[in-house]
């Protein structure tokens, strides 16, 4: 399908969902949503009526939260905020629907301390519909960082503490803000729910931030499936040659251009060996160094991860010290295996999806750019003549392949 089907979040609108959401009875309100093939825009694409229903299931008539993420954790994916500015009521509004849907005893929409036009878009919509909302919704700040919109740690901050992962299961539609079922959702998600409900749409767009070499970076509203070179060309497309994409924001992996016919899915990009995560979408221009770019994601990596648990805070300084060695002129033949033992101890062992999803990194470059790292090791240079050696020596801290 092509990219440049009708917009809907960003400028569509839908007054009479409310209403008619609350005519409904709930479980015909979630087939509805269920019909829809709503998936959450977080990132994992998680089916949101099988989220509502698990809510709504561990209940059990005590309080229940909805939380809003409009955080926007990816300073290169500012979809939420986009969304909020040019189309703040609709954002409201499926909020409103989504706490009826669960009977939410209280609501928040949390975002970025920075992200200060997209409040104000909140505060106008919120203070419009207010006789109307039934429940009131409560905007919260985040503390900055990649890491406060991290599901669980949002939760952690909205309970006035550090913003740290927490192990999962159980999962907030469990136990989640004061240990009560938590509806923990994208605003992105939410802005379906009006126009899901009123007109019976196919929840079958995604907002993108297309970035890097490109003509006209921003964000756009594309089709699911849409594959990555049609999203290039609908921002213009490139500035001049490409040596690769990187999709799904910091923890996203770096495919080749010959994968330019991935789609944008979150099935597909899995497939590919990255995941839709912030839904940045960024051009890197020929002559950028693989293995340069890897470490300079892992060192912001390592600087932003919570530090709560080891394979991850540990993970991605070990990565960043391997690879910056790697381009100064110090890798070894071993370090290959090494990064991929590196990279399997944090899928497996680390507490959120920060530490899971980020050795996609490493299995996409070592698999897509094999000369990037082979050259540097075997022949101590830059294959694009672009790096700069920044260490003197290796710091070992471990016992190595």
């Amino acid at each position: 399908m092509p990219a440049t089907t009708a917009p809907r979040l960003l400028d569509g609108e839908a007054r009479g969902a409310l209403q008619r959401a609350r005519s409904l009875a709930i479980e015909e309100l979630i087939e509805i949503i269920e019909r829809s093939g709503l998936r959450g825009r977080g990132g994992a694409g998680y089916p949101f009526a099988e989220k509502l229903r698990a809510v709504r299931r561990n209940a059990q008539g005590g309080d229940v939260y909805l939380v809003a993420n409009g955080y926007d954790a990816d300073p290169g994916s500012p979809l939420a905020r986009t969304l909020l500015t040019r189309n703040g009521a609709n954002v409201v509004h499926g909020i409103s629907i989504a706490a009826h849907a669960i009977g939410a005893t209280q609501v928040y929409l949390y975002l970025h301390p920075e992200a200060i036009e997209a409040r104000a878009a909140a505060e106008r919509a919120i203070g419009e519909m207010a006789a109307e909302l039934g429940v009131p919704i409560e905007i919260a700040l985040g503390p900055g960082g990649f890491m406060g919109g991290e599901e669980s740690a949002l939760l952690a901050v909205l309970e006035s503490r550090r913003a740290m992962a927490r192990q999962r299961p159980p999962y907030p539609a469990a136990q989640g803000l004061r240990l009560r079922p938590t509806l923990v959702s994208s605003v992105e998600t939410l802005a379906w729910l009006p126009l899901v409900v009123e007109e019976q749409a196919r929840a079958n767009t995604k907002l993108v931030s297309v970035t890097g070499a490109v003509t006209r970076p921003g964000v756009y509203e594309i089709v699911l499936g849409t594959q990555l070179g049609e999203i290039l060309s609908e921002a213009g497309g490139a500035t001049g040659k490409l040596k690769g994409v990187h999709v799904g924001g910091p923890t996203g992996g770096i495919l080749g251009t010959s994968r330019l016919d991935t789609r944008l899915d979150f099935d597909d990009l899995r497939v590919a060996g990255t995941h839709m995560g912030s839904a940045q979408v960024r051009a890197i221009a020929a002559g950028t160094c693989i293995v340069n770019e890897a470490a300079t994601l892992f060192a912001y990596l390592a600087k932003e991860n919570c530090a709560i648990c080891v394979p991850c805070r540990v993970g991605t300084k070990r990565v960043t010290a391997i690879l910056e060695s790697t381009y100064s002129g110090l890798g070894r033949d071993s370090d290959i295996a090494w990064l991929d033992e590196l990279g399997t101890h944090m899928e497996r062992f680390s507490l959120c999806g920060f530490g899971i999803t980020a050795p996609s990194i490493l299995r996409t470059t070592m698999r897509e750019f094999p000369d990037d790292y082979r050259i540097h090791i075997q022949e101590k240079r830059c294959p694009e003549g672009a790096c700069k050696p920044i260490r003197s020596r290796r710091y070992e801290t471990m016992v190595q392949p």
